[in-house]
């Protein structure tokens, strides 16, 4: 599982918001898939492909290559990573220049390589979330 292999910070609910307020919430990266916020929870708000809120639902506002909030989009701002107190724990997009200095994370980095290289989100779900 996703969270277990790649993910730097041990025993974090890492959450994922949109970059440019940082009120959108996006799903938590490293919860339990079993967890309600879970990217990784099939039939919870943030894990599945087919709800509005899920980062793997191609026609949502994190799932949409077209949509500013998406990581998947190579010219949005993506999202953030941060803890439960705010910390930022890195960059997700695909666009190198849309956070400055922060850096992406590793496993964030796994994922946009994954989505890269096979462009289909339904597969990279399931690599990413079903290991």
């Amino acid at each position: 599982m996703f969270a277990a292999s790649f993910v730097e910070a041990k025993d974090i609910d890492l959450l994922l918001f949109d970059a440019d307020t940082q009120s959108r919430f996006a799903g938590c990266l490293t919860c339990a898939p079993q967890e309600p916020d879970s990217i990784c929870n099939e039939t919870g708000s943030y894990g599945s492909r087919h709800l509005s809120k899920s980062l793997w639902n191609i026609h949502g506002p994190f799932g949409s290559k077209y949509s500013p909030d998406s990581p998947w989009n190579a010219k949005g701002a993506g999202l953030v990573v941060v803890d439960a107190t705010g910390t930022v724990f890195g960059a997700f997009s695909r666009n190198p220049l849309s956070h400055g200095d922060q850096k992406a994370m590793s496993s964030v980095r796994y994922m946009i390589t994954l989505y890269d290289r096979y462009t289909d989100l339904s597969i990279v779900r399931d690599l990413v979330c079903e290991r």
